[in-house]
């Protein structure tokens, strides 16, 4: 059977670009299985950006509004009671006070800090599967990849092209874009306290749905998978008592390696092929702009979007299905090309 496309990885980043490709033959591959890893681990929690009226402050906001509509209209709770975003200490406050003065979403001043009303948390497990209803999906690792006429995957799987929404592991070596492991840990936790609404400071608490509560931060980087543990779950404790004491058992513990970019935008659209854009254009090493960029034809990428991955994603994923069914541009924040810039002049 030939493919359109084979999406490897079924975290939020590739279920979100096989929504948006559902009508072609597409086929996602995992080797875990759907919405595990770090999209299993994340709290999936929905919150603006608190910070100056930056391009990437802009970015994650536009991605929240676009996410509760797209949420919303495919029938996921998004859980929109709004959320406190609070200073985690004076020079916090002082700071806030000149964020304030830049912001573009509604907002309220409330316990030194504010409140959004569009804020919320939705279910990673139960977006990423709704998300792949209409896809075809197998649990399998990807080991082999050749290029033939189209690319054939482990021997046996041909298509035509390949969009990688590998995370952290990289099964293509990509010398230009480098993305950061940062590992984090989410508990759950049966208890009575009845938030009004969702919160932030130095880590997320979800409104108590069902007589459970969810708390998650991110942690460290590191390189290296981490199971959650009894330590991790005091820390999280801690800085959640710091916002309202919470009593209770802990109900479920998840982590998981989130991905990241070095600017932390997305890095989506097109594979450039470095040696060939070199060797044509050496003067890309001295810092000049290339007149042509030449990619590896068929090969595409999602990834990078951080701790924001439920809004950052399905954004993203709707700029790359534009570049791919449309040939829409690509915002310049997102592309891949940002990077092979960068990494160019390093040379």
């Amino acid at each position: 059977m030939l493919y359109d496309f084979v999406i490897i990885g079924a975290g939020i980043a590739g279920s979100s670009i096989a929504y948006f490709l559902k009508d072609k033959k597409v086929l996602i591959v995992d080797k875990e299985g759907i919405s595990q890893k770090a999209s299993n681990a994340a709290g999936a929690f929905l919150y603006p950006k608190v910070g100056f009226n930056t391009k990437y402050t802009k970015f994650v906001n536009d991605a929240l509004l676009y996410s509760f509509d797209f949420y919303e209209k495919l029938g996921i709770n998004t859980h929109k009671d709004g959320v406190l975003i609070l200073p985690r200490d004076k020079k916090d406050i002082d700071k806030f006070k000149e964020y304030e003065k830049t912001f573009t979403l509604k907002y309220k001043n409330q316990d030194n800090g504010f409140f959004f009303n569009d804020g919320g948390f939705i279910d990673s497990q139960e977006v990423c599967h709704k998300l792949l209803e209409d896809v075809e999906f197998q649990q399998l690792k990807i080991t082999k990849i050749d290029k033939k006429d189209n690319f054939i995957l482990n021997d046996k799987i041909e298509t035509k092209n390949i969009i990688l929404a590998t995370g952290y592991e990289n099964i293509i070596d990509i010398s230009y874009i480098k993305i950061r492991p940062v590992w984090g840990q989410r508990i759950e936790i049966k208890t009575d306290i009845k938030p009004n609404n969702n919160f932030h400071k130095n880590c997320s608490i979800s409104k108590n749905i069902n007589g459970i509560v969810k708390i998650g931060a991110t942690h460290e980087r590191r390189r290296n998978e981490k199971l959650p543990d009894e330590e991790n779950n005091k820390i999280l404790l801690n800085k959640a008592n710091e916002i309202m004491k919470i009593d209770g058992k802990i109900y479920s513990m998840k982590a998981g390696m989130r991905a990241g970019s070095i600017d932390y935008f997305p890095v989506i659209g097109k594979i450039i092929d470095t040696n060939k854009t070199l060797q044509i254009y050496p003067e890309t090493k001295k810092g000049r702009i290339p007149k042509e960029l030449f990619y590896k034809e068929g090969i595409y990428i999602i990834n990078g979007g951080g701790g924001r991955g439920f809004s950052n994603y399905i954004y993203s994923a709707k700029f790359l299905s534009e570049y791919i069914l449309k040939e829409k541009n690509i915002p310049e924040m997102l592309d891949t090309k940002r990077l092979f810039i960068k990494w160019a002049r390093k040379l």
